[in-house]
């Protein structure tokens, strides 16, 4: 059989081993990155630094909140940047969702028209703008 020691050593190598890449881990509802902590509330999502007991940023859509933890994790601030995204994403993302109620609600077909127009742009612009946010999560 296999000795508690052995065990015990192999889990050390393994947990120093993955020290040094900044893999997410879900954990109940939050998920770490190192010494980051990301926890959902009514209002989007939350990062902490645990060495400081402080909250880091407040964003919108989870792929920001990591893109911030990771960067922070590997030593990297580009907290300004990702918000910038976040902001974009958010606002395009709020834009469609008026703009495909209005589509629904209207009996104008030019309005449709301009609306759904509008729908899709917003929508090509909120992928843009995830696209640029996924480049600071995987390093792209």
């Amino acid at each position: 059989m296999y000795s508690k020691e052995l065990i015990q050593e192999l889990e050390e190598v393994i947990h120093k081993g993955l020290e040094s890449v900044p893999l997410p881990i879900q954990k109940g509802n939050s998920i770490r990155i190192r010494n980051y902590i990301i926890r959902k509330s009514k209002n989007g999502y939350l990062v902490y630094c645990t060495t400081d007991n402080k909250q880091v940023a407040r964003v919108f859509c989870k792929a920001s909140a990591i893109a911030i933890a990771k960067n922070f994790a590997t030593g990297k601030n580009v907290v300004q940047d990702v918000l910038d995204l976040d902001f974009r994403i958010q606002k395009n993302i709020n834009d469609a969702i008026f703009y495909k109620n209005t589509m629904k609600k209207t009996k104008d077909p030019f309005v449709r028209e301009t609306r759904e127009i509008r729908y899709d742009i917003a929508l090509a612009d909120s992928q843009v703008a995830k696209d640029k946010l996924e480049k600071f999560i995987f390093g792209l």
